[in-house]
């Protein structure tokens, strides 16, 4: 009578249990966002320009008009002028040389079911090597004493102890090498395979102007992505679109499951309008109800078990991911700690305090409420 007694008091509970004991699984649901990416240095919008000097080799200028150079160096949010830019790029392409050229063999064996040797084909390859030679500055006015070399921070307090030299540094501030590098030394090319080393140099023969010229377009194209990347990281306002995520319940019999497949659709039609380019205070208004339900839900699933605890950690992250993207560091940074305090997946929360953080300090050095265009 006990057994009967216990069996059914365990089917009653099973066919009776509470909502919040039902089965919480999380799905990542993406969305786009788009913002500014801050640089590392601080100039103001009045005085955004950059200017270029180059310094091209002949060899490099035959191959690459120095024009076709020029045009593609750029600083996001800056104004090119020829006449003393707050931001200065000076690239060098030196001379381009031919160093040495390579034969290699590689012998095909084809044996017998005997494992003897029936026939021997040999395939030849030349690989030829040019050298080149180029260099690239980024000059510009320094804010951030942190990122100072030991050297520049002595140069900067001499300028500023010299007597002679004060009213001239103050009318008109030094800018320094904020950053420079190297091209690589040296680029190959390599053949097709030949059966014959007379068709692989004849080949290299009748080829070597193309050859030489696909080399330096290649060399100096690498040149520049790195040159560009380099001043946009310290100076540039580069607009990005990301794809991002939430954490959305996918527990199709979880009573929650319906709002929240609500609340991923209208967060993915409303960050459509999340551009580097628009204002996000009415998005902020939109998302504003979305925002409010998952706030509910960590004080609607307060149990200490798993699935509870999983609900308020989906709440707490989407509330942080949310507060981020809408630059609201300090909201972001709260949920991230109630997120660590919930105890489910806690990495998260310290990586978005360290985001938070780093995003209130760029903001605030760069005078702006928001990454995106006021």
């Amino acid at each position: 009578m006990k057994l009967i007694y216990a069996f059914l008091a365990l089917l009653l509970a099973t066919v009776y249990e509470p909502v919040q004991a039902q089965k919480v699984d999380l799905d990542r649901f993406y969305f786009d966002a788009g913002y500014l990416i801050l640089p590392r240095e601080f100039t103001p919008a009045e005085n955004r320009t950059f200017g270029v000097r180059l310094l091209c080799s002949p060899s490099v200028v035959s191959a690459y008009p120095e024009a076709s150079i020029y045009e593609k160096i750029g600083l996001s949010g800056f104004q090119r002028v020829e006449n003393d830019p707050a931001v200065g790029i000076v690239i060098e392409f030196g001379n381009v040389r031919f160093e040495k050229s390579e034969t290699k063999v590689r012998t095909e064996e084809k044996k017998d079911k005997d494992g003897k040797v029936t026939s021997k084909t040999d395939y030849y390859s030349i690989t030829v090597r040019y050298s080149f030679s180029g260099n690239y500055k980024i000059l510009g006015s320094r804010t951030d004493e942190k990122s100072l070399s030991r050297k520049e921070k002595a140069k900067a307090q001499d300028l500023q102890n010299n007597r002679f030299l004060q009213a001239a540094s103050q009318a008109d501030p030094a800018k320094s090498v904020t950053t420079s590098g190297y091209f690589p030394y040296e680029l190959s090319y390599t053949t097709i395979e030949y059966k014959s080393l007379t068709d692989a140099r004849r080949y290299i023969e009748q080829n070597q102007q193309t050859i030489r010229t696909d080399l330096i377009t290649k060399y100096v194209n690498d040149a520049l992505i790195r040159v560009n990347e380099d001043a946009n990281r310290w100076y540039g306002y580069v607009p990005t679109q990301t794809r991002e995520f939430l954490w959305i319940l996918d527990s199709k019999s979880h009573p929650e499951y319906p709002i929240q497949q609500e609340a991923i659709k209208a967060v993915k039609e409303l960050s459509k309008r999340m551009t580097a380019t628009q204002p996000i205070d009415q998005l902020a208004r939109d998302l504003q109800p979305v925002l409010d339900y998952f706030q509910e839900l960590k004080t609607k699933y307060t149990g200490s078990d798993k699935r509870d605890q999983k609900m308020r950690y989906s709440a707490f992250y989407n509330l942080m991911v949310l507060n981020y993207l809408l630059d609201r560091p300090d909201q972001a940074s709260e949920e991230a700690v109630g997120l660590i305090k919930n105890g489910y997946d806690t990495k998260d929360g310290e990586k978005y305090i360290s985001w938070s953080e780093e995003l209130k300090k760029l903001l605030a050095k760069h005078q702006m409420a928001s990454r995106h265009v006021q």
